[in-house]
């Protein structure tokens, strides 16, 4: 791979312009497809075949297709504060509503809360449903627009109203001002690093270089994959913070060998064959990490993986051809023997050596401080409920907030939960028998009768379940396992569970048990992999040791801020809410590949010069003062990148921001430098040891 690296390199030094040409006409041929094809994204569902819930709802399908609609249909929650809803004006003027919604000709059907009586509280809350013709897919704006537009006449009549349902009333922020939030700050970050604002655009524009290439294959391919919309938003968090960081990781190593005295083409050869090496290994070991979610079965996971890999692939592309030939055409600017006079004081306010030394001073002190602040950190992790986003976690300025509060105010917190239960029987007694048994239990509030279907699937009765708590509460899922303990016992027949809260429930359920085993893999194939490279046992235990930290630390913040409460008014939180329940085996899949690009970028550097030397401390002090500065740097913007996407108005996005970040805060500041170079310093020698033995039958692995 070095020396195809060198030979890549002297050709961009002999045809830089026309590498930047190549690069450019990659983008435009990509753009063409992609707008020629346009996108094909599909609705963010997130089903998993073959749970209990998923079987049984396929039965509802078949024998209750009266009562089960793939239509869209919305609520118009109403309340008043004077009076009722039934009150002859009240009602006169949600009749005037329903006229003005009926008329869009997409509109199947409107039910008032009078013929659905469905008023609560004294008749001050109730819910107009509306069906319509078209699935959720296929409403256009043009009816999101009629319907809000009708809800002017209620409530220029003193009745506050609210949407809810399958309609998008609020295009939700999903992260594209805060991808600028991020760039900002990476700008700041890399003009304070190079000393230059002509080099600090660099990797910035390969990254943005690079995005556009991963949004345009993701839109092509959206033919041919179910990828959903919110999976650019993971793409773009992922290329932004890597194709920056690669882009960093290169220049800084060609401006060290600058300072070594070579010319700028030995320079470039040698930052491509050492730095160009260990990006192209961290990108791919990012890729292996996202692919690898494939391996727990999970469409939706698996192609999130696949889009996040995209956006590493074109940062890959990018940083070896477009930031070594910028390198070429910027001459001097990019050796940073010009640096500006303004930035270059930051450099010169800091010592070469002092967090090394600082590191082998205070090594013990520092690893205990690492390690117990990372466990105490892990402790609320043992207490995670996963769960997904619902119109609870949203800002109160949407309406479907809104909604949702009206909706637990009058009928309570479960309203939005329901559960179907499938009983298998042909007796109608033995149903009202399971119905009986269900309604006694403490957490349910409702219990509708249970009705027969038509036979297509067996013999069924369906009966609906209103739990008192909320879809993501434990205490829903204990209701559920109940039900579903009590299947085929005491003389009850086979009881099924369903329903969009069942189905939530099992994922989640399936995701934490796959959890250890995802991890386990990826822990594994970390030791491999660092052991075969630094030719070490310490070194790759202390790297995998620090990574589960970090991993059991972020998650343990997560359930701290996200699910316990704390600090919510920080990070724009509207309340306590489950833990996204795909966002464990996300952070382990991505903090991993970041992890080990961080782990490799440092310590590859510190094995270099004790090759050379032979004296550990001299390399714990020149890898920190080399690549620390520049791991310090890549970890800063990463951190910006995706602590921008915590601001973000949609709740998957902002959860995914948060955990994230958190990782990266855990992984790259805690982990890698602190605890890492403090355990290099404390082990000495004896970080280099391998047995002979597995020295002779370990394949060679170069990496710098």
């Amino acid at each position: 791979m070095g020396k195809a690296l060198g030979r890549l390199s002297d050709l961009i030094f002999k045809h830089a312009k026309l590498t930047l040409l190549l690069v450019i006409a990659v983008i435009a041929i990509l753009g063409g497809i992609a707008i020629s094809k346009g996108a094909d994204f599909s609705e963010a569902g997130l089903e998993m075949h073959g749970t209990e819930a998923q079987t049984a709802l396929n039965i509802v399908k078949k024998d209750f297709s009266s009562v089960s609609s793939d239509k869209a249909t919305e609520k118009v929650v109403f309340k008043v504060k004077d009076g009722k809803l039934s009150d002859a004006k009240k009602a006169q003027v949600i009749e005037q509503f329903v006229k003005s919604t009926a008329a869009d000709k997409h509109v199947k059907v409107v039910v008032t809360p009078a013929q659905q009586r469905n008023m609560v509280k004294k008749d001050t809350i109730g819910y107009a449903t509306i069906v319509y013709k078209q699935k959720k897919a296929d409403i256009k704006q043009s009816s999101v627009d009629h319907l809000v537009k009708s809800t002017k006449i209620t409530k220029a009549a003193g009745i506050q109203t609210e949407l809810t349902g399958d309609l998008t009333v609020n295009q939700m922020d999903t992260g594209e001002r805060s991808e600028v939030y991020g760039l900002i700050a990476a700008v700041i970050i890399l003009a304070v690093t190079f000393a230059s604002l002509a080099m600090a655009g660099m990797p910035i524009i390969s990254a943005i270089l690079g995005l556009a290439m991963s949004v345009m294959s993701v839109m092509v391919l959206s033919h041919y994959i179910t990828f959903v919309s919110a999976d650019l938003s993971l793409s773009g968090m992922i290329g932004l913070a890597v194709g920056i960081d690669y882009g960093l990781f290169i220049i800084s190593r060609y401006q060290q060998e600058i300072k070594q005295g070579l010319t700028r083409k030995a320079a470039l050869s040698k930052a491509m064959t050492t730095a160009g090496k260990s990006v192209i290994f961290a990108g791919v070991t990012v890729i292996v990490a996202l692919l690898a979610m494939s391996v727990l079965g999970i469409d939706f996971l698996s192609i999130m993986g696949i889009a996040g890999a995209i956006s590493v692939v074109t940062a890959l592309f990018t940083s070896l051809t477009f930031i070594p030939a910028v390198i070429v055409l910027l001459g001097s600017f990019a050796t940073g023997e010009k640096p500006n006079s303004v930035l270059s004081l930051f450099a010169k306010a800091k010592q070469d050596y002092g967090w090394g030394r600082f590191v082998q001073k205070y090594k013990i002190l520092l690893g205990l401080t690492a390690i117990v602040l990372l466990l105490v950190a892990a402790v609320p992790f043992k207490h995670i409920n996963l769960g997904l986003p619902n119109d609870g976690n949203k800002s109160t300025e949407l309406t479907e907030r809104r909604a949702y509060d009206l909706m637990k105010e009058g009928y309570g917190a479960g309203n939005d939960a329901t559960l179907v239960v499938l009983v298998h029987t042909k007796d109608q007694a033995k149903a009202v028998t399971a119905f009986n048994k269900i309604k006694v239990d403490k957490n349910v509030a409702t219990a509708m009768p249970p009705m027969p279907g038509n036979g297509k699937s067996g013999n069924y009765f369906m009966m609906t379940v209103t739990p008192k708590t909320n879809g993501n509460a434990v205490a829903t899922k204990k209701l559920v396992n109940k039900i579903r303990s009590q299947s085929e016992k005491a003389g009850l027949p086979k009881l099924l569970v369903t329903g969009s809260t069942a189905i939530n429930i099992d994922m989640s359920t399936a995701l934490m048990n796959a959890l250890p085993k995802f991890a386990a893999i990826i822990v594994i194939f970390a030791f491999g992999l660092l052991l075969l490279i630094f030719r070490s046992l310490l070194i790759p235990l202390v790297a995998v040791g620090g990574f589960v930290l970090s991993l059991l630390a972020t998650l343990g913040t997560l359930v701290f801020i996200v699910q316990d409460g704390h600090m919510q008014d920080l990070i724009g939180l509207t309340g306590k809410s489950a833990i996204l329940n795909f966002a464990p085996v996300l952070v382990i899949g991505i903090l991993f590949g970041l992890a080990m690009d961080y782990e490799v970028f440092l310590v590859s550097r510190i094995r270099e010069v004790y090759e050379e030397t032979q004296d550990n401390k001299t390399a714990l002090l020149e890898g920190l003062k080399g690549s620390g500065k520049a791991v310090f740097a890549a970890a800063l913007i990463m951190t910006a990148v995706f602590m921008g996407f915590v601001f973000a108005g949609d709740a998957t996005v902002k959860s995914i921001g948060i955990v994230l970040t958190l990782g990266i805060l855990f992984d790259a500041f805690i982990v890698r430098m602190v605890l890492v170079p403090a355990m290099i310093a404390l082990f000495g020698k004896a970080n280099w040891y391998l047995p002979k033995w597995l020295n002779k039958i370990l394949p060679h692995v170069d990496v710098e």
